[in-house]
């Protein structure tokens, strides 16, 4: 139960970050929110709970929320600023990557070996969850920008498209992520949980996030 409640806790947290930058500095906090979340996002993927026996990575709400701050982005601005938006995303990735990976390999002191030990394991072993994080989220923001702005298009509604875009990108966000990141270590059985398990708490996350959405692109 605790792990739920700190889901909420993070879902919180990321959205109203995301909020208050974009109200407060339009379309360069989005920007800032999408560097600070993506390192984050590598950060927080390489820890599981544990839901149902199915082990899952966290970071829910920081990475739904990056697909939610590229939704205000094109409310605001236009799908012309989605290419912008994803080179952002992908070269915080690999930087992000990068300075984990290496700070990993660089050689200990001889003070508090366990601590030290500790952090070169997260950040030495997790390249395939590094790679299937940035891949995943790239697709997935890519395949949200055509749908948000489609159907932005048809409606222009900012309820009606937040909630469709979510509802099919992160259905194939999870799918492409799972299996980039879990393909041949889990049985199958787990491979399904784990994604039907991530689906629905980014979902339910994603469709809270009209509220952010709406609160942003108010009186904008």
């Amino acid at each position: 139960m605790i792990n739920f409640l700190l889901v909420i806790v993070e879902a919180i947290v990321s959205y109203l970050s995301l909020t208050l930058l974009s109200k407060k500095y339009k379309k360069e906090g989005i920007y800032i929110f999408a560097i600070i979340a993506t390192i984050l996002s590598c950060i927080l993927n390489l820890k599981q709970i544990s839901i149902m026996n199915v082990s899952v990575p966290i970071g829910f709400g920081i990475t739904t929320a990056i697909i939610i701050a590229l939704n205000i982005l094109i409310q605001q601005n236009g799908k012309e600023e989605t290419n912008n938006y994803l080179l952002i995303i992908l070269i915080s990735a690999i930087a992000s990557y990068l300075f984990l990976h290496i700070s990993g390999l660089i050689n200990e002191s001889e003070y508090n070996l366990l601590s030290n030990k500790s952090f070169d394991n997260i950040f030495t072993n997790n390249t395939r969850c590094y790679i299937a994080l940035t891949i995943s989220l790239l697709l997935s923001l890519y395949l949200d920008s055509k749908l948000y702005y489609i159907i932005k298009k048809i409606q222009n509604k900012i309820i009606l498209s937040n909630i469709f875009s979510i509802i099919i990108v992160e259905f194939f966000e999870n799918i492409i992520f799972v299996l980039l990141a879990y393909l041949f270590n889990y049985e199958a059985l787990d491979l399904i949980l784990c994604i039907i398990f991530r689906y629905i708490i980014k979902t339910t996350i994603g469709l809270i996030g009209t509220i952010p959405l709406y609160i942003a692109n108010k009186n904008k």
